[in-house]
């Protein structure tokens, strides 16, 4: 009988280690997944301690009973201690301090150059060809998991680690997979896969995909972190191309929910060397901290909890649009996502941009559509060609809140772009080429009557010469003239036909006046023009009218009779009218 008690106690503790080695949990009883593991263990260890000593046949199932019930009791208690029942106030204010900013002021005007046009998909496309070209590497490793974009350098980009394919690959790979790949987030032409750092091969041994010691979760656990939570496992590059390792530690601040990032713990890909930062002292070159999945859920309970649990009304709730995505602002990384009024699927009070580091919080306030409604918008322009939105991204164009967004084919090939207005969404443009796009959607800005306000970053000024070359060219429908003028040959002046009826007949060796404003990223727009070669002629009747529609607001009829319907000067004219002659006037306004 002892034999058999043995064998059955070791099987059940070599269960219990096996169980540890491949789930990995925090042994903590903070988190939640850490106190059911060890709390298993201790009923294991009495139900072994009460079978061995126990010569009560009863007890051997009387006891190891009580302690699951307790132990079932415990769980529930610490779930239900857990919930917004107990901490929505704190649940609230986690986010911390959202501030309030103007969208035109804070957010810088990308480079057109600089936009993300490629998403994590085309990505994932383009590196899988990229890995095919070299068969021999293809068939023993494959491309690893994209996490979000990174800035490298100053250039935004899509890093992933080559994987082992399977443990029979790994095995005869253990000194580690030969490199990464990257893809450049703004040119769809740009995939690299780096084999060589420092003109050293790259051996990236500690992987997921990687087993036993090389396994990168057995790897942390082993190296000092086997009682704190990790999460959010990001391959990203130093700044010199060195890849890492970087996993956001965190601590539940409700019992066994509502996370909080601590810190990260860095890790060299390749030696396995591991060190923590907290918050406040990692890298500069780690992007991201926060998890997105911790700014959603706390962003949602800052809507949620604003006048605590029992708002049955929805009085100022608030809810996250459907899609999350990270933006870049002046060099820092964000989380950005629309919010809008519980109950309003299709409209947005304003969105709200996270620092992916110290988690700081702005809101800008703005009635405007959610992603889903500007995505529809951008689908309907070209729904003849069957293309499909990606999620939009919001970009300040010449101080407009604008959604920028790629057309994607069946294939995820990229075969357009969109510009919305995020205030009216109906007000949206496409071209083949981000300037094209631009410029088409500036133009139904400005037949929109929007005023445009180019901002700290273009400067406005006035010239005048003679045109030296002239050129039109239609893109999307509408005209566009591009010009040099002979004062500064170095400069290419870009106007639409709407700003003026003289630039289609304008030729070489007009002396030409022009506003223009000259933005950061060169282009130089004209917003007047005056060709000052050319002086329509107008009748004394048309001079008179004129001046006198710009003094007195008037409606004249084809043959230039007059009539003033300014209301304020002609009041006491009106009045005196009677019934017939008044009918008769308006008779005549009509025609």
């Amino acid at each position: 009988m002892k034999t058999l008690k043995g064998i059955l106690t070791i099987m059940t503790v070599a269960v219990y280690g096996i169980l540890y080695y491949l789930l990995l949990p925090p042994l903590s009883l903070a988190y939640a997944e850490g106190f059911i593991f060890i709390g298993l263990g201790v009923i294991m260890a009495i139900a072994l301690i009460t079978w061995w000593f126990s010569e009560e046949y009863d007890y051997h199932f009387v006891i190891p009973g009580s302690a699951v019930i307790i132990f079932l009791l415990l769980i529930l208690v610490g779930t239900i201690g857990s919930t917004s029942i107990f901490h929505s106030s704190a649940m609230y204010s986690q986010i911390g301090k959202v501030e309030e900013k103007s969208f035109v002021d804070d957010v810088v005007e990308i480079d057109t150059s600089q936009i993300p046009v490629v998403d994590i998909k085309l990505a994932s496309k383009l590196a899988d060809k990229k890995l095919g070209e070299d068969i021999s590497l293809g068939s023993q490793m494959e491309i690893g998991e994209f996490t979000n974009k990174q800035q490298v350098n100053g250039k935004l980009v899509y890093v992933a680690p080559l994987e082992h394919r399977s443990f029979w690959k790994w095995n005869s790979n253990k000194q580690g997979t030969t490199g990464y790949i990257v893809v450049s987030a703004t040119n769809a032409n740009d995939v690299k896969l780096v084999r060589e750092h420092d003109d050293s091969q790259i051996y990236l041994k500690y992987l997921s995909s990687a087993c036993f010691s090389s396994n990168l979760k057995r790897h942390l656990r082993s190296n000092g972190f086997r009682t704190v939570g990790l999460t959010e496992y990001s391959f990203e590059l130093d700044d010199t191309g060195k890849p890492y390792w970087v996993v956001t530690t965190y601590e539940n601040t409700t019992l066994w929910s509502n996370p909080e990032a601590t810190g990260v713990v860095v890790c060299d890909a390749q030696s396995g060397e591991c060190k923590w930062y907290s918050v406040k002292d990692a890298p500069e070159w780690v992007d991201i901290i926060q998890p997105d999945s911790f700014i959603e859920d706390q962003l949602e309970n800052y809507g949620e909890y604003v006048h605590g649990i029992f708002n049955f009304s929805d009085k100022d709730k608030l809810s996250v649009t459907k899609y999350m995505t990270t933006v870049y602002n002046d060099g820092d990384c964000f989380y950005y996502t629309g919010m809008s009024s519980v109950g309003k699927d299709n409209g947005t009070v304003g969105f709200v941009m996270v620092n992916t580091r110290d988690k700081s919080v702005v809101m800008y306030r703005m009635v405007g559509a959610t992603e889903a409604a500007a995505m529809k918008s951008a689908k309907g322009k070209v729904q003849n060609m069957g293309y499909k939105a990606t999620n939009p991204i919001p970009i300040n164009v010449s101080g407009i809140p604008t959604y920028f967004c790629t057309l994607k084919d069946d294939e995820g090939l990229v075969k357009q772009y969109a510009m919305l207005k995020i205030e009216d969404y109906s007000i949206v443009a496409t071209g083949t080429t981000i300037a094209e796009t631009k410029r088409a959607y500036i133009n139904a800005v400005n037949h929109s009557g929007e005023t445009i306000d180019f901002g700290d970053e273009a400067y406005g000024y006035t010239a005048e010469g003679k045109v030296t070359r002239i050129s039109a060219n239609i893109e999307s429908g509408d005209t566009y003239y591009y010009m040099i003028l002979d004062q500064d040959s170095t400069k290419l002046y870009l106007a639409s036909y709407s700003i003026s009826e003289e630039l289609p007949i304008t030729r070489e060796g007009d002396t030409v006046k022009v506003s223009y404003v000259d933005e950061s990223n060169g282009t130089i727009n004209i917003i007047s023009f005056d060709n000052l070669s050319f002086s329509q002629k107008f009748s004394e009747k048309q001079e008179q009218l004129n001046q006198d529609k710009q003094e007195n607001n008037i409606i004249h009829d084809e043959n230039n009779n007059i009539t003033e319907v300014n209301p304020e000067k002609n009041e006491d004219e009106w009045d005196n009218l009677t019934e017939e002659e008044k009918a008769k006037l308006l008779k005549e306004l009509e025609k």
